[in-house]
């Protein structure tokens, strides 16, 4: 029996759960982890906390169009 709640899964696992389902829940995991990493990136080239958020959405946005068009292998 598996027990392992959806936050407990590892990134590796959710990209085939998504993969093998294509349902953007897995995403929805996923993405957050990798949020305040990338906001504080954006935040060191464009010194602007919209600016920063903006670009972290469009990020996102971009990386869920092409994780659905290619799959990406470890």
């Amino acid at each position: 029996m598996n027990t392992k709640k959806p936050h407990d899964i590892n990134d590796h696992e959710l990209l085939k759960k998504f993969y093998s389902d294509h349902n953007n829940e897995w995403l929805g995991i996923l993405l957050p982890r990798y949020t305040l990493l990338l906001l504080g990136v954006c935040m060191k080239y464009l010194r602007n906390e919209e600016d920063a958020k903006d670009a972290v959405q469009q990020v996102f946005l971009k990386t869920i169009n092409e994780l659905q068009k290619y799959k990406v292998e470890y």
